[in-house]
C-alpha cells in the first residue's frame, strides 16, 4: 500500500508541470504535510525543485479548495450551485453521457485531459477506448508547431533535446525560451556550460531572467525567428561552413528533385515498371546518377542536372537557392536584428562545436511557428549539430492499459471549437475536463464563453479549485492533488529516471483521484470488469509490459527510489519517408512549404490591421505559475500580486501612460484592463501580459479575450493546428483614474 503514515518522510513526484517530474520528499507530521524538499536521485545533478514545486503544499491546504461535488442550479457562469453526493453525481453524469452517446454517437462525448498521463489521467483514456469516445489532443494549446516541425523533419516528435548534440557545448543559443523562470534544470545546465567556457546567446523580444546569464541578448521582432534562422543558413552555406559529411549521410541534401513537380527522382521516372522506393543522387566522380547509398559515390549537394531528359537538382541546391534570398541585410529588415549580429551568430554557431540550441515554446506560438522550428532544425542539420543517438529512456507498453478496446477517436484542441459549434468534423456535445482550465487558457475566450459553451449539453470539470472553466460547468468534482494519489512518472525534460509518485496523505475533504473518478464512471457505464484493480495493481501491469528498458523493474524497487534509464545501443531512428532528415518535404509541395520558408505573422505590426492595433502582444510564462495552476498560492503571489502589462517607455510616453497607470489593451475581439509597468527590457512595438492569471485577477476582462483561434491548414495536415497566442495585435490606452488593486 502507499505510505500515508501519520508521521513519515515520503518520496513523491511533483506533477505541476508537464514532462518534468522533480522528486520531492514530503515531511508528514500528524497526517499533515509540513514541508517538502528536493528528493535524491541516482545522479545528484538531477536533484532540485523550483519555488513553485516547494509551494505546492499550500495548494493542498488552500481554504478555497473544492470540498465536495457541486451541481449547477443557475445559468452557466452565474455561480449558483447545490451540493450533492458522489453517488448522485456519478449517477446523473453517467446517465447523461450514455444518453448523449446514443443520440449523437459515442464520439460526441469528449475527454479533455493533459498530454501526460499514465494512471492519473490515463483512466480517462481507458474509458474513452471502452466507450469509443473522443480524446482531445492538447498539443495544439500553443505547443503543436514544434512537434509538427519535428514530424516532417525527423518523422516523429524527437523532443527539443535533438538540437543538443553529445559533448560539452562550445556555444549555446537559447531561442524563445526563458528556463530561468520555467525550468530550473535547463538554466542550471546553461550556467554550468557557460562557466566551462561556452558562449551563451539568448534570442527573445524581452530581456528575460535567462538573458541575465548570457553573454549576449539579441532582441527580435516577434514571429520572425524563421527569417533569422534562414539568414544564418545563408551565411553558413555562402562561407562554406556546412558539415558536408553529415548532410550527405543523414539529410535529403543529395537527393535529386525533379524540376517539373518538385518530387524526388525515382527509378519509376525513367524505367517502365520501375520501383518508386529507390532514390537517386548525382555522383560527382562519374557525373552520372547513382542510387542513394552507393558506397563508392560522392553525392553532389548542389548543381543542376538532366537525367534521361529529366531536369533535376539536389535538395541541397534548392536550399541554397531559397536561402540566397535571406541575406543578413534582408533578415535585418525583417527581424530587427542587425546584419553584423546575424553574421556573428551564424559563424559562432557553425564554428564552435558542439553547438546547442534550447528551442523554446515561445517561438512556436505563432501562426507559422512550425516553419520557424523547421528552419531551426535545418540550421542544426546543415552544421551537423543534431543528436542522432537514441536517448536513455523507459518505454512503457502502456497501450493495453490506455486502450483496452482499441484506439479512441481524437480531435486537436483547436478543432474542438468547430466540432462543438458547427458539428465539424463531427459533433461534440459533452466535455469532461480534468487537469486543464480551458476557458482560461485557450485563445479567443469570448468565443468560448459566448458561443462554444452554449452548444454543449454537458460540461463536467474535475479540479482542485473553482477555476474559470469550473464556473461554466454543469457539474464540478473535487479532484485530489498529486500528494493524495499514486502514479508512475517518467520525464523527458529534466532527467531519465522512472519514479513512483507515492501517495503522501489521504485525500482531503471529499476529493477523489482522477483515476478513481474514471473507474467509477467506467463501472456505471458498463465496463466494471476493466476497472476492478487498484492503482498499484495497474502500475505493476505497466511495469511488466515487456519492453527491454523495463526489465527487472518492480514496484517494490521504485518504492525505495527512482531508477535511472539504461543507455540504448541503437541509433535514433528517422521515420521520414526517405529515412533521412527532411528539410525538403515532398508532401508539403502543394502548400508551397516544401522548404522552411519565412511567412510574415498573420497579425504583425506590418499588416493592415496594425493601423488600428499597432502593438504585438506576448503572453509569456511567469516564474510564479504553471499556466493557471498555483495562481492563488499566497507565497507565490507576494512576488507578483497582480497582472501587469509590460510596455516600453517609447510606446508608453506618446500614449500618456506612466508606470502604475491603469490601461486598457484591446482589439476587435476583446479587452483587458490592468496596470502598466514601464520597462526597457521589452522592445518597442511589443507588450507582454504574463499568462495564467484568472479573470478575477484583472480589473476587467482577460488577456485571452485578445487572442484568436485561426487555424493553420498545413499544421492540421501534419498533426494538429497550433494556438497562435503570440501572433496577436492590440492597442493600449490609458484609462481615466487609478482603478482598484486586482486580486
Amino acid at each position: 500500500m502507499a505510505r500515508t503514515d501519520k508521521n513519515a518522510v515520503v518520496r513523491t513526484v511533483c506533477r505541476t508541470s508537464d514532462f518534468v517530474g522533480c522528486g520531492l520528499s514530503a515531511v508528514v507530521e500528524d497526517g499533515v504535510i509540513v514541508r517538502v524538499r528536493p528528493a535524491d536521485f541516482p545522479d545528484p545533478a538531477d536533484r532540485g525543485a523550483c519555488s513553485k514545486g516547494l509551494a505546492t503544499p499550500q495548494m493542498v491546504y488552500h481554504p478555497q479548495r473544492l470540498r465536495y461535488p457541486l451541481k449547477r442550479t443557475g445559468e452557466r457562469g452565474e455561480g449558483k450551485w447545490q451540493r450533492l453526493s458522489w453517488e448522485q453525481a456519478f449517477s446523473e453524469i453517467s446517465a447523461a453521457m450514455l444518453q448523449l452517446a446514443q443520440r449523437h454517437g459515442p464520439g460526441s462525448v469528449a475527454w479533455m485531459t493533459p498530454v501526460v498521463h499514465n494512471l492519473t489521467w490515463g483512466g480517462y483514456s481507458r474509458l474513452a477506448s471502452l466507450t469509443k469516445g473522443t480524446v482531445v489532443d492538447w498539443w495544439g494549446c500553443g505547443d503543436a508547431a514544434g512537434p509538427c516541425a519535428d514530424i516532417v523533419t525527423f518523422g516523429h516528435m524527437m523532443g527539443e533535446a535533438h538540437l543538443r548534440p553529445a559533448g560539452s557545448p562550445q556555444s549555446i543559443i537559447v531561442w524563445g525560451y526563458n528556463p530561468a523562470a520555467t525550468l530550473h534544470q535547463h538554466i542550471r545546465e546553461i550556467v554550468q556550460a557557460r562557466r566551462k567556457g561556452a558562449r551563451v546567446v539568448v534570442i527573445d523580444p524581452r530581456f528575460t531572467d535567462t538573458a541575465r546569464h548570457a553573454d549576449e541578448h539579441i532582441p527580435i521582432r516577434p514571429g520572425t525567428d524563421g527569417a533569422l534562422a534562414l539568414a544564418m543558413i545563408n551565411v553558413i552555406l555562402q562561407q562554406g561552413l556546412r558539415d558536408r559529411t553529415f548532410m550527405v549521410d543523414n539529410t535529403v541534401a543529395p537527393l535529386l528533385v525533379r524540376d517539373s513537380d518538385g518530387m524526388f527522382l525515382r527509378e519509376a521516372d525513367f524505367v517502365p515498371n520501375g520501383s518508386r522506393e529507390g532514390l537517386f543522387i548525382m555522383d560527382e566522380y562519374t557525373g552520372r546518377r547513382q542510387r542513394c547509398g552507393t558506397a563508392e559515390a560522392k553525392p553532389a549537394l548542389t548543381g543542376t542536372y538532366s537525367v534521361s531528359g529529366i531536369d533535376c537538382r539536389p535538395a541541397g541546391q534548392l536550399l541554397v537557392e531559397m536561402t540566397r534570398d535571406y541575406t543578413p541585410e534582408r533578415a535585418a529588415e525583417i527581424t530587427g536584428v542587425p546584419a553584423e549580429v546575424i553574421r556573428r551568430l551564424a559563424t559562432g554557431y557553425a564554428g564552435k562545436r558542439p553547438a546547442w540550441i534550447y528551442r523554446g515554446w515561445g517561438l512556436q506560438r505563432t501562426f507559422y511557428g512550425d516553419l520557424a522550428c523547421r528552419a531551426i532544425n535545418t540550421l542544426a542539420a546543415v552544421t551537423g549539430n543534431i543528436r542522432l543517438e537514441r536517448p536513455s529512456t523507459f518505454v512503457l507498453n502502456s497501450r493495453p492499459f490506455l486502450m483496452p478496446a482499441g484506439p479512441y477517436g481524437t480531435i486537436p484542441v483547436m478543432l474542438l471549437y468547430d466540432a462543438i459549434t458547427k458539428s465539424e468534423p463531427f459533433p461534440v456535445k459533452a466535455v469532461w475536463c480534468a487537469g486543464h482550465n480551458f476557458v482560461n487558457q485557450m485563445p479567443n475566450m469570448n468565443r468560448i464563453t459566448a458561443d462554444l459553451l452554449r452548444h454543449l449539453e454537458l460540461v463536467v470539470v474535475a479540479d482542485l479549485f473553482m477555476t474559470a472553466s469550473a464556473k461554466y460547468a454543469d457539474y464540478v468534482l473535487p479532484a485530489a492533488s498529486f500528494y493524495e494519489c499514486t502514479d508512475l512518472c517518467t520525464s523527458s525534460l529534466s532527467h531519465t529516471c522512472l519514479q513512483l509518485q507515492q501517495k503522501v496523505i489521504e485525500p482531503l475533504h471529499e476529493s477523489r483521484p482522477d483515476f478513481q473518478m474514471a473507474a467509477e464512471m467506467g463501472r456505471r457505464m458498463g465496463f466494471g470488469d476493466h476497472f476492478n484493480g487498484t492503482e498499484e495493481s495497474y502500475i505493476a501491469e505497466l511495469l511488466a509490459s515487456g519492453h527491454p528498458t523495463m526489465d527487472g523493474i518492480t514496484l517494490e524497487q521504485l518504492r525505495e527510489g527512482p531508477v535511472m534509464a539504461r543507455p540504448l545501443e541503437r541509433p535514433q531512428q528517422l521515420k521520414t519517408p526517405t529515412g533521412r532528415i527532411e528539410f525538403y518535404v515532398e508532401r508539403l509541395k502543394a502548400s508551397g512549404q516544401e522548404l522552411p520558408i519565412y511567412q510574415e505573422p498573420v497579425e504583425s505590426n506590418r499588416t493592415e490591421k496594425a493601423r488600428r492595433y499597432p502593438l504585438s502582444l506576448l503572453t509569456t510564462h511567469p516564474r510564479q505559475r504553471i499556466h493557471s495552476s498555483l495562481a492563488n498560492i499566497t507565497s507565490l503571489r507576494r512576488a507578483s500580486p497582480e497582472p501587469l502589462l509590460e510596455i516600453n517607455p517609447a510606446d508608453a510616453t506618446p500614449r500618456g501612460i506612466a508606470d502604475g497607470d491603469v490601461v486598457r489593451a484591446f482589439n476587435n475581439r476583446g479587452q483587458v484592463k490592468l496596470r502598466a509597468r514601464l520597462s526597457s527590457r521589452i522592445i518597442p512595438g511589443v507588450v507582454d501580459i504574463p499568462q495564467g492569471w484568472w479573470p478575477e485577477d484583472f480589473i476587467e476582462g482577460h488577456h485571452n479575450e485578445l487572442t484568436h483561434d485561426r487555424i493553420n491548414p498545413v499544421q492540421q495536415s501534419i498533426m494538429g493546428p497550433n494556438a497562435a497566442f503570440y501572433d496577436t495585435l492590440v492597442e493600449v490606452e490609458k484609462v481615466a483614474g487609478r482603478g482598484h488593486q486586482a486580486g
